[in-house]
């Protein structure tokens, strides 16, 4: 990991700390559990990810209505497909992530991938 990533890490841990500090003693430390922020990081990572979907739909209709440079929308839509690409395994993760928290608290594996399914949504789910 780069020097960089590794300062950004850090920053962001103690941001989370400091959150944590401030919900303590506003005595609403409850609210910001660890599933807290995980929901957190998959809700932004599916926004991120809808966000991806639609740019794309601009490109595949750039591509096929607009007289445009063909090239670059190629390549652009090459790129996308990365980003879309590493977007989706991220959530996944995030999700498996969610799920082993989940499945701690409760100890059940129906109720934890009921709960998961219930919090994820399908245009997401069907069009990854």
């Amino acid at each position: 990991m780069s020097k960089k990533k590794s300062a950004q890490k850090k920053l962001i841990n103690e941001l989370k700390n400091q959150l944590v500090v401030q919900a303590e003693r506003l005595g609403i430390k409850e609210q910001y559990t660890p599933l807290y922020f995980e929901e957190t990081k998959l809700d932004s990572v599916s926004k991120i990810l809808s966000e991806f979907y639609m740019e794309r739909a601009n490109l595949e209709y750039e591509l096929q209505t607009i007289d445009s440079n063909k090239r670059e929308v190629m390549i652009k839509l090459e790129r996308l497909n990365a980003y879309v690409r590493k977007a989706v395994s991220l959530r996944q993760r995030h999700v498996k992530e969610y799920e082993n928290i989940l499945e701690k608290a409760t100890g059940d594996q129906v109720k934890t991938r009921r709960a998961v399914r219930q919090i994820t949504p399908a245009h997401v789910q069907a069009a990854a």
